[in-house]
């Protein structure tokens, strides 16, 4: 791949970037939507124009506009995901630059950004966040949600501890006064694959409306067995109940089941394999089998399965001009199972593959106070914006945890038998885990206009968190119980400066905190250690040029996070803070409108992430190794023509992601892949009901390539081969 980076000077004397990408077979669908309006198109207009006019959830509650943030804030609206067939939340947040994320059954929608792996991601429903959010988050389904948000870089003092990497905001469609409307959504595609979608909004009377949005998809997927449900009720209604004050309520009810879950394909001895191939570069010359593409070694009564319940208020009462108050209360209940064996061991002395078998529930279930005011008026003659609250969260979590040993199975055709009942003769390792996280934060953030261009950006947040931890050995028969109070501050400082009004250039630094590990299933041993804390600092602009026809966003970042776990170099046994993890990058985002009717989209992210001091249990110095699952190469493109003849639209995509380790000690490396799509739409009315039917094709040429690893490093899961559907969407 070769880049070109252009510069120009327009009219108005300041520096615009304009970019092209060559040779672009390692480039991808694109990401963020949330751009400045361009040139008028005959073609789906709406897809070019901002996802949303005002502020984002995810990234203030300043009420600054995108273009006042002093930071990097990507958004994908429901509009845009519809078009691209982005169907689930995984598959959407990675055509962001630089998001890369896979479904590992334990969390699911795990997601990787800015060099960071898994767990250093924060996920929020409409702005409410539950302590350890990867427990929460599920691969959901794209219908039911208005659009979802990423604000890149820690975020600790918006919502609290965490987030090191970004944070993940999924807006659910709202109700409004603005009219009366349905959409609905119906696709079929290879695998037995079924997905359908209906919604609508419904005003009552000049102050209330009412919405509700239902979803279903179903799949029996490439994985032998392997068949998936997942159903989504989102609801909502708003009351205006003065011209000064508003409530709004919702409810919203998740349910996903899986069958015999996927837990990636086992890296075997290449003279064990059918099909070897050379994707992946791991000692011993251990490979994956393609003639296993398929391949379940899960037992045939194994399961994942989640529901969980969401209610979430808001209050909203405008106190004078320039005063408004804000509460938010927030309730929510799941409940999760698992029936598993989720490692599978080549052994090359038997030649079959060792397995562990393993039954976890969840019980969980968190209540989330908040409450803040917001001023936005004058301070000594120049705007400012000030927001000052509290938030109160209570968590309680319990987990029964059985851990055992299953038969060992053949590479090929393999008797996956069944996962035991739970007897203290199936499992050995038998404890159940109850924890209670109490979180009170205060926060206070500022935005003044030193100029009518030049804005200056505040924050700080301080909490006290406590933990309890109860830990029942069934075994043992022991019960041990430990607790532990942090109280972390954090804070950021930016500043944006317009340029002119197509072109704005911002800066910020954080300070951010981070566990070094799950707290609801913290242990006596982490018991003892600190949070972790990050600092990062972020340079970027935004531009638009070429007669507003163009828009690109470039940032520069640098993160690192101190105090992570490492082992002790004197004593590799002993575990201890004092670790350190880097890294830095360079991300670029542009939107081109060539002509009337046609449109490209494309994004890159290139990093250098390492672990700058980290030492594991033999004693080995793995400074300067790369994290899991952190491609240092990320790209994607997306383009579509609408032709002027026929009532066609032409689309193509791609994405790439670039080489990934699976071990914290780079031994184990999976090649990197590029993923090509095709698809036809054209104009369909049903009914009554305007839409749209799109044929799509993916994964064009049937790649065979290495997607993601789990909780194994010598587990990978194959990305899907490749596929087709048919889709209609539309308003009724």
């Amino acid at each position: 791949m070769r880049i070109r980076i252009v510069a120009a000077l327009p009219r108005a004397g300041f520096m615009a970037i304009g970019l092209s990408f060559v040779a672009a077979p390692s480039m991808a669908q694109p990401g963020g939507d949330a751009r400045e309006t361009l040139a008028p198109l005959t073609i789906e207009d709406s897809a070019l124009v901002p996802a949303i006019a005002g502020e984002t959830e995810v990234s203030n509650r300043l009420n600054l506009a995108p273009k006042e943030l002093p930071a990097t804030v990507e958004t994908l609206s429901s509009e845009t995901m519809q078009r691209r067939g982005l169907g689930t939340f995984t598959e959407a947040a990675r055509t962001l630059p630089g998001v890369t994320g896979g479904n590992i059954p334990g969390s699911p929608a795990s997601l990787s950004m800015r060099g960071f792996p898994r767990g250093n991601v924060n996920y929020l429903f409409d702005g409410m966040r539950a302590a350890d959010s990867e427990l929460v988050i599920r691969d959901f389904d794209t219908f039911n949600f208005e659009r979802i948000e990423i604000l890149k870089g820690p975020a600790s003092v918006l919502h609290g501890d965490g987030g090191l990497a970004g944070t993940v905001n999924l807006v659910t469609k709202k109700p409004s006064l603005e009219g009366n409307s349905a959409e609905g959504l119906a696709s079929v595609g290879r695998f037995n694959t079924l997905r359908a979608g209906i919604g609508g909004n419904r005003v009552l009377s000049d102050r209330v409306a009412v919405r509700a949005d239902l979803s279903h998809r179903r799949s029996d997927g490439f994985i032998d067995d392997n068949d998936s449900r997942t159903t989504q009720l989102t609801t909502g209604v708003l009351f205006e109940a003065t011209d000064r004050l508003s409530l709004s309520a919702s409810y919203d009810y998740f349910r996903d089941n899986y069958a015999a879950t996927y837990y990636g394909a086992p890296l075997v001895a290449r003279s064990a394999a059918r099909d070897p191939s050379n994707i992946v570069s791991a000692p011993g010359d251990l490979v994956l089998d393609k003639a296993e593409r398929d391949t379940n070694y899960n037992p045939r009564n194994a399961l994942m399965e989640s529901d969980s319940h969401w209610l979430r208020t808001r209050l909203a009462y405008t106190l004078s001009d320039q005063w408004e108050f804000i509460n938010e209360l927030s309730y929510y209940s799941a409940d999760r199972n698992w029936v598993e064996t989720d490692s599978y061991t080549f052994n090359p002395a038997t030649g079959l593959l060792d397995r562990s078998t393993g039954r976890i529930a969840h019980d969980q279930d968190f209540v989330s106070e908040r409450a803040y005011t917001h001023f936005d008026g004058e301070l000594a003659g120049h705007r400012n914006r000030f927001t000052l609250g509290g938030e109160y969260k209570h968590s309680n979590f319990a987990t029964p945890r059985r851990f055992g040993s299953a038969t060992s199975v053949t590479v090929a055709n393999p008797d996956r038998g069944r996962v035991p009942d739970d007897t203290p003769a199936n499992f050995s390792t038998r404890v159940n885990y109850d924890s209670q996280v109490d979180t009170v934060g205060v926060f206070a953030e500022n935005a003044l206009n030193l100029t009518d261009d030049f804005i200056v950006v505040a924050g700080a947040r301080y909490e006290h968190i406590d933990l309890d931890r109860r830990i029942d050995d069934l075994v043992a028969n022991t019960r041990t119980r430990f607790g532990r109070s942090f109280d972390p501050v954090s804070w950021r400082v930016g500043a944006v400066y317009e340029l002119s009004a197509s072109d704005q250039v911002y800066a910020q630094f954080n300070h951010a905190v981070s566990p070094v590990g799950s707290l609801l299933l913290s242990n006596t041993a982490r018991a003892e250690f600190d949070l972790s804390e990050g600092d990062a600092i972020e340079i970027g602009m935004r531009n638009r040029f070429w007669d507003d026809r163009a828009t690109l966003t470039t940032s520069l970042y640098q993160i690192k996070q101190n105090d992570i776990l490492t082992q002790d170099p004197a004593n590799p046994q002993q575990t201890r803070q004092g670790g350190s993890l880097q890294s830095r990058g360079v991300e670029l985002d542009l939107g081109l409108a060539l002509t009337e009717r046609w449109q490209v989209d494309a994004n890159l992210a290139v990093l250098d992430a390492e672990y700058a001091t980290l030492v594991d249990r033999s004693g080995r110095n793995l400074s300067g190794n790369t994290p899991v699952n952190v491609p240092e190469r990320v790209a994607n493109l997306s383009s579509y023509y609408t032709l002027a003849q026929l009532p066609f639209t032409l689309g193509a995509d791609a994405q790439h992601a670039g080489d990934f380790y699976t071990d914290q000690a780079n031994t184990i490396r999976v090649d990197g892949h590029t993923v090509f799509g095709a698809w036809v739409s054209m104009p369909l009315n049903m009914a009554g009901a305007e839409g749209t039917l799109t044929l799509r094709g993916r994964n064009l040429t049937d790649e065979f390539y290495g997607d993601w690893s789990g909780y194994s490093s010598s587990q990978i899961y194959i990305g899907a081969p490749r596929r087709a559907e048919l889709a209609w969407t539309g308003a009724f």
